[in-house]
C-alpha cells in the first residue's frame, strides 16, 4: 500500500514540476504537504504526506535560487534559520507518529559567498546518543537528530562555524535539547559538532556537542543571548533522590546556567547567571 502512495506522490510532483507551475500554486502544494505531515488524524496519511513534502522540497532545492528562496508557506511548520553572514541555511521539521515518536528530518545549504555555488546537505537521523557522541565529528550520514530553533555565526581560528539549538521530542517520557555545531570544511564537507564546549574554565577535554535528557511534563530553557554571546539553560535536578539517574525524571530546579562564547571559539560553561558573572567574564 505504502510503495502505490509514494509512487503517486512521485508522479504527482514529477508532473507539477515538468509542467513549470508557477511558484504560488508550487507553494501552496508544498503548505499543504506540511500541513498535512503534522496535522492529519491518520498516522498513515502523515507518513505519506511527509514524504511527499521531502520530494517536493528536494526539487525545489535543485533549483538555481534555491538558497534565496524564502518558503514563508510553511515556516509555522518547518523550522527555517538564517546564519547572520548569509553563508548557511537550515531547514527541519519533525514527523510524529502514533507511538508518540519523534522522526526528525534536515537539510542543510551552505555557499562560501553570495552568489556563490549552494551545496546541499541531506542529514540523515541515525545515531541514538551514547556517552561516546558528546566526543563526537559526524557526517551527513550520522545526525543526530533535532528540529533546530535557534543559530548563532561564530569564529574559530578563521572558519566559520554555526552553533545550533534543537528539540528532540524523543518519546512519550523524556525530551531531549541539544546545543550543536555545523561547519563546512575546505574540501566541502559538512561536519556536525566541534570541540568547543567546556564544563569550566579548568576542563581540558571539551565536548563536541551538549545533550539535556529530561521529563516530558516539564519545560526547559535553552536559547541564545546573542547580544551577550551566551547560551542560558535550565539546571536540571531528579524530581526525588530515588529518580537520580534517570533521566526522564528530570526537572527544572529554578537555577539558569550559562556557556559564554570566550576568546579562541570556546564555549565554557558557569553556574547561576547573573549579571555580575557577565561582567567578570568579559
Amino acid at each position: 500500500m505504502y510503495t502505490r502512495l509514494r509512487l503517486f506522490a512521485f508522479m504527482l510532483i514529477s508532473g507539477l514540476m515538468s509542467l513549470n507551475i508557477c511558484a504560488q500554486d508550487r507553494d501552496a502544494l508544498l503548505k499543504k504537504y506540511a500541513d498535512s505531515l503534522r496535522y492529519h488524524k491518520v498516522d498513515e496519511h502523515r507518513f505519506r504526506y511527509n514524504d511527499s513534502f521531502r520530494q517536493l522540497l528536494k526539487v525545489i532545492l535543485e533549483e538555481e535560487n534555491a538558497f534565496d528562496i524564502r518558503f514563508d508557506s510553511i515556516q509555522k511548520i518547518v523550522s527555517i534559520l538564517s546564519s547572520e553572514d548569509h553563508k548557511m541555511k537550515v531547514i527541519s521539521w519533525v514527523y510524529i507518529n502514533d507511538k508518540e515518536e519523534y522522526i526528525n528530518h534536515c537539510v542543510v545549504l551552505y555557499r562560501k559567498k553570495a552568489g556563490a555555488l549552494t551545496n546541499i546537505y541531506w542529514l540523515q537521523d541515525k545515531v541514538e546518543p551514547k556517552s561516546d557522541s558528546l566526543f563526537t565529528d559526524y557526517s551527513a550520514e550520522f545526525w543526530p537528530g533535532a528540529l533546530y530553533y535557534q543559530m548563532f555565526h561564530f569564529k574559530k581560528r578563521g572558519n566559520d562555524y554555526y552553533c545550533v539549538l534543537g528539540l528532540n521530542g524523543r518519546n512519550s517520557f523524556n525530551n531531549r535539547k541539544v546545543i550543536d555545531v555545523l561547519w563546512v570544511d575546505k574540501e566541502g564537507e559538512l561536519h556536525i559538532g566541534a570541540p568547543v564546549f567546556y564544563s569550566s574554565e579548568r576542563d581540558y577535554t571539551p565536548q563536541y556537542r551538549v545533550f539535556f535528557d529530561y521529563a516530558d511534563a516539564s519545560t526547559m530553557l535553552l536559547r541564545f543571548e546573542k547580544e551577550k554571546k551566551i547560551i542560558t539553560f535550565s539546571n536540571l535536578v531528579p524530581s526525588n533522590p530515588d529518580k537520580t539517574g534517570l533521566r526522564q525524571y528530570y526537572i527544572p530546579d529554578g537555577r539558569i546556567d550559562y556557556y559564554q562564547l570566550k576568546k579562541k571559539g570556546k564555549w565554557v560553561r558557569y553556574e547561576g547567571l547573573t549579571e555580575f558573572d557577565l561582567m567578570g567574564n568579559q
